[in-house]
């Protein structure tokens, strides 16, 4: 028995369904515009979903994201296998389409959140070992830098090249600049030229303590999701130097994302071996990290 056509609200129904279940947010009224639409995800004006839908005669065709994520997702209502050879070929080019609208977006967000970490890195001041946020985590600049009273961290390619910031509080809240690149780059601890190991760690302060601890090289992922996509980059250019990744063993939360995702690096990046803090049951939840662990266990504080 032929099934009845779905009607648009019903198509734009089931995108963002699909939209919630792989990104975790979608716009409450989606529009098949064929033009690509930004919407608010994680905060008021970020601005940081997109998605693109075009109404075809064999149904709906859409591509959707988060520019945080750095990659698209493809959806559409019908199964391709059922079109004819000109209708596939007409589909492919409007999914072309969606893919060079996404591309040019997110260059010229990227573009915009360079220059813009460039200007603030530039007319930063050299960070002072006394800032409250270095004091709690006991760690010391490393050659980072503040600007009105917050931490300015370069995120940069494995050249050296700037594209996005952290920026750090007194208090410890964190952001990056908006529509900045992140996926793939690090901060460095260190030099790699000459380097007979190095250290893969998500937080910076991780990265302070590990390099103050081994003197080796330190390169910081920011969080769990980047350290796949980091020690990848890394070792596309660094063939033989062995990787130690050093998790962060996240016993508060569930699935502890900090050692999955660190064992999935494990297991798709050869030359890597897996170190995770370990913390005795009088430990407070909330330690994660092996920055946590040495202000933990030398200095008796949980930073």
């Amino acid at each position: 028995m032929k099934h009845a056509p779905k009607s648009t609200g019903e198509m734009l129904d089931s995108l963002r369904s699909a939209m919630l279940a792989a990104i975790g947010n979608a716009p409450a009224t989606l529009q098949a515009t064929g033009k690509l639409e930004r919407f608010d995800t994680a905060r008021r004006g970020d601005k940081a979903g997109w998605y693109a839908c075009h109404l075809t005669r064999w149904g709906m065709v859409a591509r959707f994201g988060d520019w945080r994520e750095g990659y698209a997702h493809k959806w559409s209502s019908f199964e391709e296998s059922s079109l004819s050879r000109s209708d596939l070929a007409e589909l492919k080019r409007i999914q072309h389409q969606q893919e060079q609208e996404r591309q040019a977006e997110q260059s010229r967000r990227q573009n915009a959140a360079r220059d813009k970490a460039i200007s603030i890195w530039c007319n930063a001041e050299p960070a002072g070992h006394t800032h409250p946020y270095l004091e709690r985590k006991q760690v010391q600049a490393h050659g980072i830098r503040q600007s009105l009273g917050n931490l300015v961290i370069p995120i940069t390619d494995l050249s050296g090249n700037l594209h996005n910031l952290q920026i750090i509080k007194p208090d410890g809240a964190k952001r990056f600049l908006k529509g900045g690149r992140k996926r793939g780059l690090s901060f460095l601890f260190g030099e790699l030229a000459g380097a007979h190991g190095v250290i893969i760690c998500e937080g910076w302060a991780t990265g302070a303590s590990l390099h103050e601890a081994y003197r080796l090289p330190v390169l910081v992922a920011f969080d769990a999701g980047s350290l796949l996509p980091v020690a990848q980059a890394f070792r596309r250019r660094f063939l033989n130097i062995p990787i130690t990744l050093c998790a962060d063993n996240d016993r508060k939360t569930p699935g502890n994302p900090g050692l999955t995702k660190a064992r999935e690096v494990s297991a798709q990046v050869p030359g890597v071996t897996l170190i995770v803090p370990e913390f005795t049951d009088n430990a407070p939840l909330s330690l994660s990290d092996f920055n946590d662990a040495v202000n933990f266990y030398r200095l008796g504080v949980a930073a």
